[in-house]
């Protein structure tokens, strides 16, 4: 029902209009009459009613603006759900319905969109990442930002239907310039960085005594320059390592330019020397600069964990990675390894008992070296076996072999019963991984008070933490070339089982010592050898049947050349050991010309596996973990779950696309 005020403001406006329709009439035969009589006199009426004409036409504007002006305004009268908003709210607002149209507005909603027409048009016209039932949201409309606020509310509907209908109220509160001085804070906000030179004593070594102060000079100019281009400030607190600070919109800055700093480290020369390379660790926190240094050496620690020659920025929980395309380097390797075996037996005088574990889908280095654990255990005096759920095709000869032998009855355990009997003073051992996520049995590393971890796979950002003792070397060839080094200097007494395990272990992560093979490596399998192990039977752990070397011909045959130099190809899921075949499909397509790096997918159940390989011109263990997997440089791998071999496909050239333009 219209109410009486409105009754009598309509009558007003009826007579107003009839008054003025009058006058136009009365005026116009006045005006004809006079014209005729006298023209003159005509004409001074006819001026003088065209001003009336128009005051009286403005007047009407005026009344007819105001009552629309009014119908824009919504009514406190017709909220019914509490909500106030007065006529003269000086925030821009509008009334919208359920179809998001805009259905009034105040005059500050109006002056946002200027000239555009705004009445009965949807708001999303404008705002198009707009949610309607959201709250608070933050919105845009040509480079302003805007708070907006929405409430949905109830009102009286005037028309004869009954009822009452929903509608929104949108406030809109400008942010535009909080938004600037937010970016600008963050711009000059400090972050903390470590760099730590990777080989300092390697190049120290390589050239003579007399260019070492010129090439240190070098190095701390480059560094000093570095630090001045950005803004920041570099101090020097050992030899070979140094802190410093920038601003975020510089550390932004070098990200685009992807830290062209350690190409220049690489190409400084004072005579004949190897490259020097740089490990910088980056840590960013809204907290603190403390928080930030802190990330920082969590960073750093990273970065050398991943073989150096690269930089890692941290902030909170997200990594984000630069470089990494050189090989690993090795850091006083005998010395290590001789540290290793002495804390390692310390801390195996102090256990009850030990179990050692390796990670899922077991291979011959994770098993083999696990072997030499507990061969040192037992050397110690200690009860040892090792965790095993799942005996996967890449260790069931050698595990058969073991099972075959009487005097290991008690070697393997499953991990239900490790957990029955694992005790505060319990030693878990875990091999050939770091990621708590790909061990053998979760459960039992999470119940250990006690934790050792052996790998050799460059760093990953969810590796185990609060071991009480890591043994990491990414320079190392294999985990059982770890073991063997620390049983040398421990002078455990091998059988010819345990050797042969233990040179399984070099051999499968090695290629049959083609790739990342240095000197220790070989020195460690001559030791093997004097100590019992035989190439031909361990020979035979390799052997395949006649089904997996045609699945293996059909992976190198069927092959697509991505990009002129990636191969990628699927391996034939109806062979038992389909994962094994991936990977020497995938090291056999290495020998087409013109190959540097391949990749062979296998489908298992809902889960495909991807097994990757290059000559280290690309990085396949970057690509690997943008798949959410890791490795090497050369050697890398991936899983892939609740997805097919075409979705895999396409998502593994999806991220081979995007390290390569990375690298441009």
């Amino acid at each position: 029902m219209v109410n009486k005020k409105e009754k009598q403001e309509n009558k007003k406006a009826a007579e107003i209009e009839n008054d003025y329709s009058a006058f136009i009439l009365t005026a116009g035969i006045l005006l004809i009459c006079l014209l005729v009589i006298s023209p003159v006199l005509g004409c001074v009426v006819a001026v003088a009613s065209t001003a009336v004409f128009f005051s009286v036409k403005t007047i009407k504007n005026a009344l007819t603006k105001s009552k629309e002006e009014k119908y824009r305004l919504i009514s406190n009268k017709v909220l019914l759900s509490g909500i106030t908003i007065p006529e003269n709210m000086p925030l821009p607002y509008a009334i919208i319905n359920n179809g998001k149209k805009i259905l009034v507005y105040n005059q500050g909603f109006r002056d946002i969109f200027r000239d555009r027409e705004i009445g009965d048009v949807p708001i999303t016209d404008f705002f198009s990442d707009y949610k309607l039932y959201i709250n608070k949201q933050t919105v845009t409309f040509n480079d302003r930002y805007f708070e907006v606020y929405t409430e949905k509310c109830r009102v009286s509907d005037n028309s004869k239907a009954s009822g009452s209908k929903d509608v929104y109220a949108v406030t809109l509160v400008e942010v535009t310039e909080n938004r600037k001085l937010l970016r600008i804070i963050e711009d000059i906000r400090t972050v903390a960085g470590l760099i730590y030179i990777d080989n300092y004593e390697e190049v120290i070594e390589s050239i003579d005594e007399s260019r070492v102060p010129i090439l240190t000079a070098l190095i701390e100019k480059r560094l000093n320059d570095f630090a001045a281009k950005t803004g920041g400030i570099i101090k020097k607190f050992e030899k070979d390592r140094f802190v410093f600070m920038l601003s975020r919109k510089s550390l932004e800055e070098l990200k685009e330019k992807k830290f062209e700093i350690l190409n220049e480290i690489k190409e400084l020369r004072s005579g004949e020397h190897i490259p020097v390379t740089l490990s910088i660790g980056i840590g960013i926190s809204d907290d603190s600069l403390d928080d930030a240094m802190k990330n920082a050496r969590t960073a750093i620690d990273l970065a050398l964990g991943r073989g150096g020659d690269q930089v890692l920025i941290k902030e909170g929980e997200k990594y984000l990675f630069y470089g990494g395309k050189s090989g690993e380097i090795s850091h006083n390797a005998r010395i290590r390894a001789r540290v290793k075996a002495d804390a390692l037996k310390e801390l195996m005088a102090d256990s009850s008992n030990i179990y050692v574990m390796g990670h899922k889908n077991g291979d011959l280095d994770s098993l083999g070296s696990s072997i030499g654990i507990y061969a040192i255990a037992r050397d110690v005096g200690k009860d040892c076996q090792i965790v095993i759920d799942n005996v996967s095709v890449g260790i069931k000869r050698l595990y058969q072999r073991i099972q075959e032998k009487n005097n290991y009855d008690e070697m393997f355990v499953s991990g239900a019963e490790a957990l029955e009997k694992i005790t505060d003073k319990t030693l878990v051992v875990i091999m050939d991984t770091h990621r708590q996520s790909m061990v053998e049995n979760v459960q039992v590393l999470e119940k250990a008070k006690k934790v050792v971890v052996f790998d050799h796979h460059r760093k990953s950002t969810d590796f185990i933490e609060n071991a009480v003792l890591i043994y990491h070397e990414p320079y190392a060839s294999s985990t059982a070339e770890l073991v063997t080094e620390m049983i040398q200097y421990i002078g455990v007494k091998l059988k010819n089982l345990e050797a042969d395990a233990l040179l399984s272990g070099i051999t499968v992560d090695t290629k049959n010592f083609a790739v990342k093979t240095g000197a220790i490596t070989f020195e460690a399998a001559a030791f093997l050898r004097r100590n019992g192990a035989d190439s031909v039977r361990v020979r035979l752990l390799f052997q395949n049947d006649l089904d997996a070397y045609k699945a293996k011909a059909v992976a190198v045959k069927d092959a697509e050349i991505y990009h002129d130099s990636i191969a990628i190809s699927v391996c034939p899921s109806n062979v038992e050991n389909s994962m094994l075949t991936a990977a020497q499909a995938a090291d056999d397509l290495l020998n087409i010309t013109g190959i540097k790096a391949s990749v062979v997918l296998c489908e298992q159940g809902d889960i495909v596996h991807l097994s990757a390989r290059s000559f280290g011109d690309i990085n396949v263990q970057v690509i690997m973990e943008k798949l959410g997997g890791g490795g090497h440089l050369g050697v890398a791998g991936a899983q892939l779950r609740d997805t097919n071999i075409e979705s895999a496909r396409l998502l593994l050239k999806e991220k081979i696309d995007e390290y390569l333009q990375e690298e441009i």
